[in-house]
C-alpha cells in the first residue's frame, strides 16, 4: 500500500483473541482483504472476513489460511495447554514454512519483552517464538509488548478483580516494573506494519510510563474510585497461590493466570529497537496509562453536570509571560508539584480517605491529558492552546467541584485566571457550599499566589 497500489491481502492466527479481533475489524475497515484461522464456525465474523477452519498446529490448515496472502499476523498463545511452549513452538515452526511456501511478504507477531536474564516459561516462550519466525526464509517483525492493556484482556481481568479488594497482599513480585501499552496504541502499530515494506527485527512497543504491577493495581483502583486498601507485605505469598484464588474468583483460569503472575518475578522493560523509530508512531503520540487503564476498564472521563452551580473566581498579574505561567498550572501534582498549601491538601487527603474516598494519592504522569490522574483530581479538559486546565475533583463531596486555571497574556506578563464551580447534589450540598466557604477563599487564593510564584521562578 505504499507504493499507492491495493491494501495487501492480510491473514490473522489468534483472530478471536481481544487483540485479533480488534486488528481483524481494524484491517477490515482500512481495504484490507482479510483471511482467519478459527477452530470453530462460531467464529462471529462478518460475511466479508474469509475463515479457514482448522487448528494451528495442522500445516494443511496454516498452509490454506496463508495461501494467498501478503501479510501474516501471528497473535496466538497456547497458556491455556500445559504444554503451550511446546505447542507454540510447533506453531512457530510450520507457520514460518507454510508463509515461506506460499510467498508471503511480510510476518508480524506479538509477543513480548525480550528476556535480559533468567525468565518465565511465559516469556522465555514468547521469545522463542519470535526467534524461530525471525530466523525463518520471510521477513519476520516481533512486536514485543510487556502487558496490552485491553477490555477482555487476562491481564486486565485480573488488574481489576484485584483493585477492588479491601484488603491486598502485597508479595515482593508486585514492584517488578513493566510499561503498560494500550490497546490502541499496539492496533495502530499492527495496522502500520501491514502497509509497510517488509522488515525484520524485534520492536518494542511500550507505553509512557514505567510502573510496578503494585502500582498498576492502585492506579486501577483509583480510577475505579475504590476506597484506598489496607496492603499487607506477604513474603510467602507465591505466583502460584495468586493463580489458584485468580482461578477461583474471576473468569481466568488458573492455567493462565500462573504463567502471567510467573512473569511478574521479573522487570518487563523495552531492551530493543523501539517500534517508532521504524513505524510512524500514533497520531497525538502514545496513550497515556490512564487513559489506556479507563478504556481497558470502561470508566469514562467524569463530566460536568448541568444545571445551577456556586462558583468562585480569582485572578492574579504574574510578571512571568504565559508559556511559563502554563508550565507551572500543568506541572501541579505529584510528589514535586504537590498542591498548595500541602498541609490543607494532605488533611482533606486524610479525611476523604476515611470517606471511602481517593484518599491521598499522589501520582500524576509527566504530561497529564485529559482523562489522566493528577493527586485526586481528574483532568477534565486540557487545552493547551488556550492554556487552559479543567481538573474534577475525585474526592467525596455531596456534589461536583471543578477547578479551572488559565494563563492569559496580560501585558509583558500574564493573568492566572482561576475558578471553583461546585454543583450540589442535595441539599447537603448547598451547606455544604456555604460552611467551607471561608476556608476554600483562604486554600484556592494561596494556590494562585503558589502557582504564580514558581512560574516567576521558572519551576
Amino acid at each position: 500500500m505504499a507504493d499507492g497500489g491495493p491494501p495487501p491481502r492480510c491473514a490473522v492466527l489468534g483472530a478471536t483473541g481481544f487483540v485479533g479481533r480488534a486488528l481483524v475489524a481494524d484491517l477490515a475497515a482500512a481495504g484490507h482483504p482479510v483471511q482467519v484461522l478459527s477452530r470453530t464456525a462460531e467464529h462471529g465474523f462478518p460475511h466479508r472476513i474469509g475463515v479457514t477452519l482448522g487448528d494451528a498446529t495442522d500445516p494443511r490448515a496454516l498452509e490454506t489460511v496463508c495461501d494467498g496472502a501478503d501479510v501474516v499476523f501471528h497473535l496466538m498463545h497456547s497458556l491455556a495447554h500445559a504444554d503451550f511452549a511446546g505447542r507454540d513452538r510447533v506453531i512457530a515452526q510450520r507457520l514460518a514454512a507454510a508463509a515461506a511456501a506460499a510467498g508471503v511478504r511480510q510476518l508480524v507477531f506479538l509477543g513480548g519483552p525480550r528476556p535480559t536474564a533468567a525468565t518465565s516459561p511465559h516469556l522465555a516462550s514468547r521469545s522463542e517464538v519470535a526467534g524461530i519466525l525471525l530466523d525463518g526464509e520471510v521477513p519476520a517483525i516481533a512486536l514485543q509488548a510487556s502487558m496490552v492493556l485491553g477490555r477482555g484482556s487476562a491481564g486486565v481481568e485480573l488488574l481489576s478483580r484485584t483493585a477492588r479488594l479491601p484488603v491486598r497482599p502485597r508479595p515482593g513480585w508486585t514492584a517488578r516494573r513493566s510499561r503498560p501499552v494500550a490497546l490502541a496504541d499496539v492496533r495502530h502499530y499492527l495496522r502500520a506494519a501491514a502497509g509497510h515494506p517488509p522488515l525484520r527485527g524485534r520492536f518494542d512497543v511500550s507505553g509512557p510510563e514505567t510502573i510496578s504491577y503494585d502500582g498498576l493495581v492502585r492506579r486501577c483502583a483509583r480510577l475505579l474510585r475504590r476506597p484506598a486498601a489496607l496492603t499487607l507485605p506477604s513474603p510467602f505469598w507465591s505466583h502460584e497461590t495468586a493463580a489458584r484464588i485468580a482461578g477461583l474468583t474471576s473468569p481466568v483460569p488458573a492455567t493462565v493466570a500462573g504463567p502471567l503472575f510467573a512473569s511478574l518475578e521479573h522487570d518487563l522493560l523495552p531492551a530493543d529497537t523501539p517500534a517508532e523509530s521504524v513505524l510512524a508512531p500514533p497520531l497525538g503520540g502514545p496513550t497515556s496509562l490512564d487513559n489506556a487503564l479507563r478504556t481497558a476498564l470502561g470508566v469514562p472521563v467524569p463530566q460536568a453536570p448541568a444545571g445551577p452551580a456556586y462558583q468562585e473566581e480569582y485572578t492574579r498579574l504574574a510578571q512571568a509571560g504565559p508559556h511559563r505561567l502554563w508550565r507551572a498550572i500543568t506541572a501541579l501534582g505529584g510528589d514535586h508539584g504537590r498542591f498548595p498549601p500541602a498541609p490543607a491538601w494532605a488533611l482533606r487527603g486524610l479525611l476523604d480517605g476515611l470517606l471511602g474516598g481517593a484518599g491521598a494519592y499522589r501520582g500524576r504522569p509527566d504530561r497529564p491529558v485529559t482523562g489522566d490522574v493528577v493527586d485526586f483530581w481528574t483532568v477534565r479538559r486540557r487545552d493547551d492552546t488556550h492554556r487552559e486546565l479543567v481538573l474534577a475533583a475525585d474526592m467525596r463531596l455531596p456534589g461536583d467541584a471543578e477547578l479551572t486555571l488559565r494563563a492569559d497574556p496580560a501585558g509583558t506578563g500574564s493573568l492566572l485566571w482561576q475558578r471553583v464551580r461546585f454543583a450540589p447534589a442535595s441539599p447537603l450540598g448547598h451547606a455544604y457550599w456555604h460552611l467551607q466557604k471561608p476556608a476554600h477563599n483562604q486554600v484556592f487564593a494561596w494556590l494562585a499566589r503558589s502557582i504564580v510564584r514558581d512560574a516567576e521562578r521558572g519551576t
